[in-house]
């Protein structure tokens, strides 16, 4: 499945300069059967990473699989294991996975395979609101928010009575980045990137407590600066990039060359 993933990859993608460093050891990416352009910065893509990615196919599944509000059973589930240890087998390091609505397997899944999995930029949450001040809240934009639950929020780790401190706003239902995902539309950057803007300031409109602004979805992150920048530097921004590299970095421990005497 490795060779039929790395041909879509190829296919209608726009190029990045960022150098992969074959010498570290490669991440697994565990991929849905759902194929459309995936430019740099989606976790999808070669180039979006400095370390080797190795990709493999989750096979049976499809976006209207993942994106749900039920809970997964275990024959859908057998089908990512099954790809995590593919990857464990190719000497994979860890796993991520192709979209953020599987957080709420994120025990499950860490429970069932032999190597760290890390599901969803929703993971980074607990972690983040531990800084956060009291007075605070998070809002989260999702490909889907009528799909995305508190129960994904919960899967990923918060405790419940942090809940109410959670705001969701989604993509606009039958948008570009909902026809980019479900029909293969064509890639329109500028498109996409105005509609999740719009979206996020009307959030923090809604909510003006909100400091954070954590995006669900695997094709959010060549949006995150604009949309940080949008709405105020003041507000952080996170999404399945920055969740990878912290991920990534615990996995395999680099010294910069600089601290070496």
């Amino acid at each position: 499945m490795s060779d039929v993933l790395s041909k879509k990859a190829d296919a209608a993608k726009p190029q990045s300069s960022n150098q992969v460093d074959p010498s570290l050891p490669p991440l697994g990416f565990i991929a849905i059967e759902c194929f459309f352009t995936r430019p740099p910065g989606d976790p999808f893509t070669n180039e979006t990473w400095n370390f080797p990615l190795i990709r493999e196919l989750a096979v049976g599944t499809a976006e209207s699989q993942v994106v749900t509000s039920s809970d997964y059973d275990d024959a859908f589930l057998d089908r990512f294991v099954d790809a995590g240890k593919t990857l464990a087998d190719k000497g994979c390091v860890g796993l991520i996975t192709s979209c953020g609505f599987l957080a709420l397997a994120q025990s499950r899944l860490a429970a069932r395979l032999p190597i760290p999995i890390a599901t969803s930029a929703l993971v980074q949450i607990p972690s983040i609101m531990a800084i956060m001040a009291p007075s605070q809240t998070l809002g989260i934009l999702t490909y889907d928010s009528q799909r995305l639950q508190l129960a994904h929020v919960e899967s990923a780790g918060v405790h419940p009575a942090l809940l109410d401190r959670v705001h969701i706003a989604g993509a606009p239902t039958g948008g570009h980045l909902h026809r980019l995902v479900q029909q293969n539309a064509g890639y329109d950057h500028k498109a996409i990137e105005a509609e999740l803007v719009t979206t996020a300031q009307q959030l923090i409109q809604q909510w003006p407590t909100m400091s954070v602004l954590v995006l669900e979805c695997t094709q959010m992150p060549p949006f995150a600066e604009a949309i940080q920048r949008s709405m105020g530097r003041s507000v952080q921004v996170y999404d399945v990039y920055s969740m990878v590299n912290w991920f990534y970095g615990g996995l395999v421990k680099r010294v910069p060359s600089s601290w070496r005497s």
